[in-house]
């Protein structure tokens, strides 16, 4: 472990870099036809729909992997039903829910940008690649927020910005659809690693 680890929370998070970082103009055109394929699909199957949401991301994105995060309250860890690029290999994996970035994004109710989050959340160390930058934006239902969309750059050289905090808020809309969907089938519990009461 390096001996500048741990810092503490705030010397990881840098969400107001995004504002100040050049940043790419809006392609409202492209994001509009992609996000009204995406509206088409949650209806239709909102299993799949996380899994094509942030394949969406990924591309919308300067990012290197994305994923979904849903808080499974019963365990207090977030659960990771949907994990493209990079990360893949992580997919049903998941981080305590009291203790990580996704964590801090619900307590926060905002996007939050982290730069080398492992240097405060030690237990990152291991994931690889390494995690450069990771962008998350919270996703509600009731007014209450019950996971996160995220999308992480693994090089060294590339950044997120202001641009890339906007696309991802707005997917966040469509993740919180697809979730009131899996809620109103009964297909959460499952998603989450939930067992059915004997």
């Amino acid at each position: 472990m390096n001996a500048d680890y741990p810092c503490d929370l705030e010397s990881v998070i840098a969400t107001k870099r995004l504002d100040q970082r050049p940043s790419r103009a809006a392609n409202v055109e492209s994001e509009t036809q992609a996000l009204l394929g995406m509206l088409r699909e949650v209806a239709e199957a909102p299993k799949a729909f996380f899994e094509r949401l942030i394949q969406g991301a990924l591309e919308m994105t300067q990012a290197d992997s994305c994923g979904i995060s849903l808080l499974n309250e019963q365990e207090g860890r977030f659960v990771w039903p949907a994990v493209v690029g990079g990360l893949s290999s992580y997919l049903g994996s998941g981080t305590p829910a009291d203790f990580g970035p996704c964590g801090t994004v619900l307590e926060r109710n905002a996007p939050v940008l982290f730069i080398h989050p492992e240097r405060h959340f030690t237990y990152l160390e291991s994931i690889s690649p390494p995690l450069e930058e990771v962008l998350l934006a919270p996703f509600h239902m009731n007014e209450k927020p019950v996971g996160t969309i995220w999308a992480v750059i693994h090089e060294k050289d590339r950044h997120f910005d202001s641009e890339d905090r906007r696309r991802l808020e707005n997917l966040s809309s469509f993740a919180e659809s697809a979730y009131r969907v899996l809620v109103s089938t009964g297909a959460l519990d499952a998603m989450l690693g939930i067992k059915p009461a004997e």
